[in-house]
């Protein structure tokens, strides 16, 4: 995945990684709250500024997966907020869902989640035939420091005692200047098509296994 500073995006203008242009391999920041003109962390800010009383006037960085030969989809991007003094400050999980191609942000405060708290929040957003909306995420992060992130995500039917599915993902950070290919052949890549091709075929499995379907409201 790639670990972009939002303020930055300008270091990549003669890089291998496009910025909103085509290539081997894109950012489209269209995808993401990411203003198409003038790309910034501005628009990310705002939406925590909306919700929460929080200093966000630091770095905003987001973990995605980019775009290869023009395809892109990403279940699941993070931005990391800071405040003004490097600071850890808020969370926004940007979720997409497929085949409909929408998108739908949770915003949670760093302090839900500090020391490796568990953090639970109603899901709003219609992602898999096969979950309802009536249920409720729990997360655990470890923040971005020392070249590494940990991100857990569990649902849980809000009746239920049990967790019904788990994902999570450990990433060790290292730097990329966007001009060597060695990233693009041993990791980045690929990722694109191994997520769609994984949730199709999940899918797949489910239905025959006669799971009840819940068709998008």
């Amino acid at each position: 995945m790639l670990f972009l500073d939002l303020d930055r995006l300008d270091d990549f203008k003669d890089a291998l990684l496009r910025i909103n242009r085509r290539g081997l391999l894109s950012f489209k920041t269209k995808r993401h709250l990411c203003d198409d003109l003038r790309p910034s962390g501005e628009a990310a800010r705002a939406l925590v500024r909306k919700h929460h009383d929080i200093d966000v006037s630091g770095a905003v960085k987001l973990l995605t997966n980019p775009h290869c030969f023009g395809v892109g989809f990403n279940p699941l991007s993070v931005y990391f907020l800071h405040q003004s003094d490097g600071a850890p400050a808020a969370l926004i999980y940007e979720v997409s869902n497929t085949p409909w191609n929408e998108i739908h942000r949770y915003v949670i405060p760093y302090e839900k989640v500090a020391s490796g708290q568990d953090y639970w929040f109603d899901k709003t957003f219609h992602v898999s035939p096969f979950n309802p909306t009536t249920q409720r995420y729990v997360t655990r992060v470890e923040w971005p420091e020392n070249s590494r992130t940990t991100i857990y995500l569990g649902l849980q039917d809000v009746e239920a005692d049990d967790i019904m599915f788990e994902a999570g993902i450990t990433l060790d950070l290292k730097p990329y200047d966007g001009r060597s290919l060695k990233p693009l052949f041993l990791g980045i890549w690929p990722q694109t098509f191994l997520v769609l091709g994984g949730i199709y075929r999940e899918a797949f499995a489910l239905w025959r296994k006669g799971l009840t379907y819940h068709p998008h409201p």
